[in-house]
């Protein structure tokens, strides 16, 4: 009998094993395949953005950060969260900033974060800022710790962008004069590869004709005080436009 008993408690315990292994390997399962989403890094490769309110008057604008899906594509559009990091990288305070959604839409692999930014009077001598973090959603998990969080600043002040593209058709070298002159004769106050795919390269040349024009007119007009780089790595050195109307001005 007390055979009997060991082995009936023996196939008991055996089958409470299984039940905890079964129920373990579900939940693993489970979570391994929900999908996960991770920011993408901005052009400069940081994941960092800055935005300035030079070149725009209505007070508002909706700044896009782009994420990549860790997982497979749906039929149906999906959402993720963030939430504002209260530490030493959030300087905006809550009316100066609204986070629209994230969202990546049906059978796609990158989403994109929306942000509506406000402008005010006291940007024009301050930059504010959020820290972002992305947290769990119905539809998604933070990917990874290295790329689950994203800074997001303004300013009304002039900020120069990545000069990426501006190097090929405007000027070789930022700085801050060459930046608002390209924004004064252009109304283009990014150029990075989504302008330069939406404008081309004849779009793209024909504002850096525009660009160059001026500043060449400026300098015939002001012989012995041409255009010069008021600051960065030329700072002092003249002003020299990739593209101008050389039948005007050579």
């Amino acid at each position: 009998m007390k055979n009997i008993k060991f082995n009936a408690a023996t196939l008991v315990l055996l089958a409470l094993v299984l039940v905890v292994t079964s129920c373990t390997k579900d939940e693993i399962m489970s979570f391994k395949g929900q999908p996960g989403v991770t920011f993408l890094p901005s052009e400069n490769s940081t994941f960092d953005t800055k935005y300035s309110f030079l070149g725009n008057s209505s007070g508002e604008y909706i700044q896009e950060v782009d994420v990549q899906i860790v997982g497979e594509a749906a039929d149906v559009d999906r959402y993720f969260n963030v939430k504002v990091i209260n530490d030493e990288k959030t300087t905006a305070s809550e009316s100066q900033y609204e986070i629209v959604e994230g969202i990546v839409k049906a059978n796609e692999y990158q989403g994109k974060l929306y942000i509506k930014l406000f402008n005010s009077n006291d940007l024009d001598d301050k930059t504010v800022s959020i820290h972002l973090e992305l947290v769990p959603s119905d539809d998604f998990v933070p990917g990874a710790i290295e790329t689950n969080e994203f800074t997001v600043s303004w300013t009304n002040q002039i900020v120069i962008p990545s000069w990426t593209y501006y190097r090929f058709f405007f000027v070789s070298t930022p700085s801050t004069l060459a930046y608002r002159l390209i924004v004064e004769t252009t109304g283009l106050t990014e150029f990075g590869r989504n302008e330069y795919r939406d404008l081309g390269t004849d779009g793209a040349t024909a504002l850096a004709t525009k660009f160059g024009d001026y500043v060449k007119q400026y300098n015939l007009e002001h012989p012995g005080n041409p255009l010069v780089h008021d600051d960065g790595a030329l700072a002092g050195e003249e002003i020299v436009p990739k593209y101008y109307t050389k039948s005007k001005y050579d």
